[in-house]
Parts: C-alpha cells; structure tokens; sequence
C-alpha cells in the first residue's frame, strides 16, 4: 500500500511534479525547493533519484509503466524506450497517488502519460499545471495517439509556465489564453555548480557533455578536434561526458588523441568535472525524420550548468540556446565546422577572454537560473494564479 499522506505539513497544499522515462537529477532537485507547498515527485523508478531523495523533505512515489496500446513501437523499432513511447502509469496506483494531492504539475502534452495526468486532474478537478520545453512544431502535435494526449493536456491545464520565450512559439499553435502563461526559467542549484578559483595547469580542457550523437554536435567536434590540438599554442584534453552511437569513434580516437572519454557521468558528480574543465562545448544540430523536424534545444541543462560553473561557452544557434546562454558567448551557425573551430581556438589560446566570459556566465546564472530564486518565482505565480 503506498503512503502517500504528505498533505497535512504545517497545513501546506500539496504539489506533485509528474515525470518519466527519462528523468534526471536536476528535476528531483527542482522538486525539493518548493517551500510554500509539499512536494512530491512520481516518476517511474529511479534508483539515483531514489538515493538523492533519501533524505529529502520531497516524498518520492515510484510507479510502474506499462504500453498504453499493448505494445510499444518505438521500443520494437530502435530498442529503447524514449519519450515518445507508448507508455503510461498504472491508472489505479496513479490516481490512488493523485487523489490527495493538491496541485498536478507536468511537462510536455504530447507525453502519452500526460494526457493521463489531465484525464486524473479532470475526474478529481484538480488544477494542472503544465511546464513545457517544446518551441517548434513538433510532430507528435498531429500524429495519434501523441496528438490526443496533446489535446487532452492543453485543454485540462490552468497555468503554463514557460521554460523559455521559445516555449510560445510552440503554444501559440493552440488557441490559449496569454492570462494561463508565465515565463520562469528552470533553475540549476548553483551552490552545487560553481567555479574553482584557480586551476594550477598548463593545460586546456574543453568539455563535451551529453548524447554522444550527430543533434547534439559531438561529430563536428570530433571532426575539427585533431585541428585543434595541431593549432592549438596550449596544451589540450578533450573530455568528453555521455552514451550514444558515436562513443565506438570517440574511443577509437581517444587511442591517439588527447581524449579523456568518461563514460556516463552520474548527475551527482558532474559538477566537479564542470570545474576541472576551462571551456564547455555543445554544438547541437536540428534533427530531422522525413524532412520533419523532431528534435531542437528546448533549453539545455548543460549551458546552464556550465555557466554557473563559470565556464565559456562555443555552441550553435539552435533552439531556444541563444537565449539561454545570451550575447557574451559564441553562438556559431549550424554546421560550420570553421566557425566552431576559430571559436574554441580564440578561447584557447586567449585566458583573458577566457576568463573573462566565464566571470560574466556566472553572474547570469545567479540572475537568471538560480533554483533556490527560480522555484520561488513559480511559488508565488501558482499562488497569484490559484489564490
């Protein structure tokens, strides 16, 4: 029998931050900063999460899934379960959950366990709250059974609020009231993420953190990397964070390359990579199935991240990055594997400059993307919208 008796705290409403299949850390730790009302996080199981909640005020509810239509294609197809699959929470565990929970926040509509959560949100009439990334058209908004779960989410959610300015070109496809929508940032605990003083070294580390595949731009860097190192007036280590189809390349270069490759990297231990490196590097690429696209930075933790890390950034123009990281670094175009290499080179060989936007990126992750301010901000809109 789950113990799910979280609502009577000091007499505090109720929140339950809704997330799946691939959760991370940073959302755990979103979910602990709420002050004004208790929170819960359900997701399917997660044993770094269950570890870090351990100890946590946030009472975190483990739920299985299951497909929503008996199978699940897009497991069949590429052997893996990703956000578009076809799976949903155990209806009764899940209402049994959310029936004594006040407020029911989600992230994406066309997540098939999202329209679930309205559905649930409905039946109790509960206020949804719908917090999401996407800002282009993804396809998921006119393709069933993604598209019913987007209309059943979009017409059940009271507040949206909106992780990027991006966010609206997505939501103004739907006739929504500008009243339901706010703009907050999600948030990076920047006492977790913050730069080391001085780094005693002659040597260079840029670092590469995420899917190592072509849309997040790790073959460009592979590409213009043995350039760099023959350029390059410094010492460099190219250090790279992540799984995914390119890890065979980056381990046969790593053979005869100043390549450090480390796997995947536990959220928990990130940070002191973060500080250990000079310059982060992310350039990501749109991708494209059939000539739809179906995938851009809807915000990237990892620029974020790196700012509060006090690094420099080389990224491309993609998605809702330029926004995210602002004027102070270099935001390339797409592709332009020349571009990407003057700009690291400039960094590399520059501590000034250096040193210098990495000071600026810290200052703006404390303005801009601190959970502790940016949490709050969301407390006061739900209350303001809510009463």
């Amino acid at each position: 029998m789950l113990n799910i008796n979280i609502c009577d705290k000091l007499n505090k409403k109720s929140i339950a931050v809704i997330r799946a299949i691939d959760i991370r850390i940073s959302q755990a730790e979103y979910a602990t900063r709420f002050k004004k009302f208790n929170s819960l996080y359900l997701s399917n199981y997660n044993k770094e999460i269950k570890n870090y909640l351990k100890n946590k005020s946030t009472k975190y509810i483990s739920l299985g899934m299951k497909p929503m239509y008996f199978i699940d294609p897009l497991k069949f197809i590429s052997g893996k379960t990703v956000h578009q699959s076809w799976l949903v929470f155990k209806q009764k565990e899940l209402e049994r959950v959310l029936k004594k929970i006040d407020f029911y926040q989600i992230q994406e509509p066309f997540f098939l366990y999202s329209g679930q959560v309205a559905e649930v949100s409905k039946k109790y009439d509960k206020p949804l709250i719908m917090a999401p990334w996407m800002c282009f058209k993804h396809p998921s908004t006119y393709i069933p059974p993604y598209s019913l779960s987007v209309k059943k989410s979009l017409e059940q959610t009271d507040l949206f609020i909106m992780r990027t300015n991006k966010v609206n070109d997505y939501l103004s496809l739907f006739k929504l009231s500008d009243k339901k929508k706010v703009l907050i940032y999600h948030g990076v605990d920047t006492k977790r993420f913050y730069p080391l003083k001085n780094i005693d070294d002659d040597k260079v580390r840029i670092l590469f953190v995420g899917v190592l595949d072509e849309s997040k731009g790790l073959n460009d860097i592979l590409e213009i990397f043995p350039k760099l190192v023959k350029l390059s007036k410094k010492k460099l280590e190219l250090t790279i964070c992540g799984r995914g189809n390119l890890e065979k390349k980056v381990v046969e270069m790593s053979r005869s390359l100043p390549i450090k490759y480390l796997g995947q990297v536990s959220s928990l231990d990130l940070p002191e990579i973060y500080r250990k490196s000079d310059i982060f590097c992310g350039p990501s690429i749109d991708a494209y199935s059939f000539g739809l696209k179906r995938w851009e930075e809807g915000f990237g933790f990892v620029f974020v991240e790196s700012m509060a890390s006090g690094l420099p950034i080389v990224t491309n123009d993609c998605g809702a990055i330029k926004e995210v990281v602002g004027d102070d670094n270099f935001v390339n175009r797409q592709g332009d594997q020349k571009k990407l290499k003057d700009s690291l080179l400039e960094l590399i060989n520059n501590d000034n400059i250096r040193k210098s936007i990495g000071a600026k990126n810290r200052i703006r992750a404390l303005e801009m993307f601190d959970i502790e301010k940016q949490v709050s901000k969301e407390e006061k809109e739900i209350e303001k919208h809510f009463g």
